[in-house]
């Protein structure tokens, strides 16, 4: 595990229709964005995608001139081995430490590294228990 570190993500906020991922991930495409993480879901008529990537100004001009909203947020990510257990151990942390998660996500490799999004109520106090 590498040291767990703040990020700010991109939080999109689209109109939830088929084909959403294209548009947006065309977006970032044609800027040459690269997305290091990606969590997206329809919710009452919304899409909203949790977009991790290298340059969040240069992809935030991109996004707003197609009208969407776009926020950036705080959150945590963790390096993980992939590897049976590597999230329990982390999992097991913040439940010792009491940590209370908003959301979680990650992207997998085949082999390599994991990486794993969360949004705690604190994610100062996420930190300090996943040191």
């Amino acid at each position: 595990m590498t040291k767990p570190r703040k990020v700010m993500q991109l939080v999109v906020t689209t109109e939830d229709k088929p084909g959403m991922l294209e548009e947006v991930t065309a977006v970032l495409a044609k800027e040459n964005i690269n997305i290091e993480a990606i969590n997206a879901y329809g919710d009452e008529g919304e899409a909203i995608f949790y977009l991790i990537v290298k340059d969040n100004q240069k992809a935030k001009k991109a996004l707003a001139t197609k009208g969407w909203d776009v926020k950036e947020e705080e959150v945590v990510v963790v390096d993980l081995e992939n590897q049976p257990g590597s999230l329990n151990k982390i999992a097991a942390k913040l439940k010792k430490a009491n940590v209370n998660l908003r959301y979680c996500y990650g992207s997998a490799a085949a082999a390599g590294t994991d990486q794993i999004v969360f949004k705690a109520i604190d994610n100062a106090q996420a930190l300090n228990a996943l040191k």
